[in-house]
């Protein structure tokens, strides 16, 4: 069985439109004419590891006739059978009277809702941003759906918030590999050594990579897509139309896919270069490893001390794993191989809530949150919502007065009694969800 996910919204706000940018067909008819749809258009979406059964659905407002009553009653009436919601909003208009029903209604069915604000080329209505943020469904997804703009943030969404799929399916979904870096580190070279093909051009020339490259690829019981990208560069220069669109979609690559190699040319390791693709990787919350290639260039290399540069240069990564190969030589490849498949397990693991709120109470003791205004700051109870990424809640009393400097504390602190590699790993910090409670 296929999850279901709906899409739902006043009439106009581009719901169709959206609908055929997710499946990216031409399915939904598209006008400006209020009531083109009245049924419920299903088709099913494969994106990444996850597939499920996308809905449009017909304008909600105040019934004007007995079609329109029947056409809304339907489709409110479905609602209960969908696992997410997506709520879409104009983003050129205000929020009106009949958005807020929406919301209303929505609010009593204890569903998972992601608001969407769709018409977002050009300028968007500001206040139509503050208002879904007000909502307290989470933060809204600016799409345009006409210009198929932040439609891959909103795929990616909808995968987090799908039903997690047992452990079993898992091994047999196909993941995905991107392979990363500055030009000319020997990410070619590396796709074929791993490939066991020659399917990468290799050379001197920097840029020799413009379309991302891809094939399949087993480690074990995971299969991998995996692809070559673009190279990074440092100059300015020869920054011409083709390299932009290539080095666009290496970026692309990095926000689509699920893990990173990253890597580095053991002669210029320590370059800014780097740290920046490093950082940009981090950003989209990646499963990722560090690979300093060429090794072969030298007989005997100091490993520790490129390390702790690595991590001194790149703090955040502390204790992610770094792997020396020759992927010229095809050195190290086995045990790159191996750690692909240790670091993966790591970022789907699932830690139980009782492990979690122990830790928590414990680091809480060792080190309590500093006072608001002379008032106790609460760390209530920490929950794991999500794996690969891994995504936790923290739940507090005073959330938004919490300091930077304890949430980096308490992130680090998770990170290494659950032994998450380095890793990036997102912690929200929330109100306790409990109206009638004293702080």
């Amino acid at each position: 069985m296929f999850n279901k996910v709906i899409i739902i919204g006043k009439p106009n706000v581009g719901k169709s439109s959206l609908f055929n940018a997710i499946v990216e067909k031409k399915i939904a008819i598209v006008d400006n004419y209020e009531g083109l749809t009245r049924d419920l258009i299903g088709q099913r979406v494969d994106f990444l590891e996850r597939s499920y059964i996308l809905y449009d659905s017909a304008g909600l407002k105040k019934p004007e006739d007995k079609l329109e009553e029947l056409v809304q009653k339907n489709t409110f009436g479905r609602l209960k059978e969908f696992e997410i919601i997506l709520i879409v909003f104009d983003g050129k208009e205000n929020v009106t009277i009949d958005d807020q029903t929406i919301i209303k209604r929505i609010r009593k069915l204890n569903k998972k809702v992601i608001l969407v604000i769709n018409k977002a080329e050009g300028r968007i209505n500001e206040d139509t941003v503050d208002e879904c943020e007000n909502f307290g469904l989470g933060e809204p997804i600016i799409v345009s759906a006409s210009h198929n703009q932040g439609i891959g943030q909103l795929k990616l969404e909808i995968n987090k918030n799908l039903s997690n799929v047992s452990k079993v399916e898992l091994s047999n979904k196909k993941h995905t590999l991107a392979i990363v870096g500055k030009t000319n580190s020997g990410k070619s070279t590396i796709f074929n050594a791993l490939t066991g093909r020659v399917l990468a051009l290799t050379g001197n020339n920097p840029r020799l990579t413009r379309d991302p490259i891809e094939t399949n690829i087993n480690f074990k019981n995971l299969s991998f897509k995996v692809f070559d990208t673009a190279g990074f560069s440092k100059s300015s220069k020869n920054k011409s139309g083709i390299n932009k669109l290539a080095l666009n979609e290496t970026a692309r690559k990095i926000r689509l896919c699920q893990f990173m190699l990253i890597i580095m040319d053991i002669n210029d390791y320590y370059e800014r270069i780097h740290s920046k693709i490093i950082d940009l990787v981090y950003g989209e919350n990646r499963c990722m490893i560090l690979v300093i290639n060429k090794i072969d260039s030298y007989k005997n290399y100091p490993k520790e001390a490129i390390i702790q540069k690595i991590y001194e240069l790149n703090p955040q990564v502390k204790n992610l794993p770094i792997h020396f190969i020759s992927a010229l030589k095809k050195q190290g490849l086995t045990n790159l191989a191996k750690g692909i498949i240790s670091q993966f397990s790591i970022w789907k693991k699932k830690i139980s809530t009782s492990l979690l709120n122990s830790w928590l109470e414990k680091v809480i003791k060792e080190k309590p949150p500093p006072l608001r205004n002379g008032k106790l700051l609460k760390l209530k109870y920490i929950v794991q919502i999500n794996v690969a990424p891994p995504k936790f809640n923290i739940f507090s009393n005073y959330p938004s007065s919490i300091p930077e400097h304890y949430k980096k504390y308490l992130i680090n602190r998770l990170k290494k009694r659950f032994e998450m590699n380095g890793l990036p790993l997102k912690v929200i910090f929330k109100k306790t969800p409990n109206p009638y409670g004293k702080n």
